[in-house]
């Protein structure tokens, strides 16, 4: 009878261990077998405010993060930032919108029917970056936004040479101050321990936006 434990262990340890089969999964599968841990708010990619809760997961190729934001509104639906970092050889693709879309599992709500001909363009110190917005009564506006930052203009997570990644934020305010989550001063450096959750810290030179 006491073996019995022992041998259940060693039954979900063998589980765990990633054998030829798991690596014969499809990246769909792959995705939905992996689920996201939680890690400290300082290890987020992005220097955002109103950082709540910071979740991830290593995928084939790539890893992903998705920031929880804090939320004053009534509208269905967190606020977050999910993020997808991967290592392509050579120089960076066009961004796909509808690619990443399928594979952070769809647009956020209210902009589950946005397509990318529905997106504003815009700039920042950091480079282009695109958004649609959505009003809700008097006080109350939603932003979708993406962007793209390549390893030229900032450190990127371990290996990956491109962090993509999408704000859904609603605020009671204007579109800039939900907008601040994708902006330069949240996107280009990530936290540094000890560092006010928000506040625009370089951690080195190679950190710093590139200059074109």
């Amino acid at each position: 009878m006491r073996a019995i434990p022992l041998l259940l262990a060693g039954l979900a340890l063998s589980a765990c261990t990633e054998g030829p089969a798991s690596l014969l999964t499809t990246p769909a599968q792959l995705q939905e077998r992996t689920p996201f841990t939680q890690v400290a708010p300082t290890q987020s990619w992005i220097n955002a405010p109103g950082i709540v809760l910071v979740m991830q997961r290593g995928l084939r190729g790539e890893s992903q993060q998705r920031v929880a934001l804090a939320n004053q509104t009534g509208v269905p639906g967190d606020n977050v930032v999910v993020m997808r970092a991967q290592s392509l050889s050579g120089r960076p693709g066009r961004f796909g919108y509808e690619d990443f879309m399928s594979r952070i599992g769809g647009a956020p709500a209210p902009f589950e029917a946005v397509t990318s001909g529905n997106l504003i363009s815009a700039e920042d110190d950091v480079g282009p970056y695109f958004w649609t917005e959505q009003r809700f009564g008097d006080s109350t506006i939603c932003v979708l936004g993406i962007r793209r930052i390549t390893s030229s203009q900032r450190l990127l997570p371990g290996t990956a040479t491109v962090l993509d990644i999408m704000l859904r934020n609603c605020v009671l305010g204007e579109a800039e101050e939900a907008l601040g989550p994708l902006m330069s001063g949240s996107v280009s450096a990530p936290p540094v321990t000890g560092a006010v959750v928000g506040e625009s810290r370089v951690i080195s030179p190679l950190a710093a936006p590139a200059v074109r």
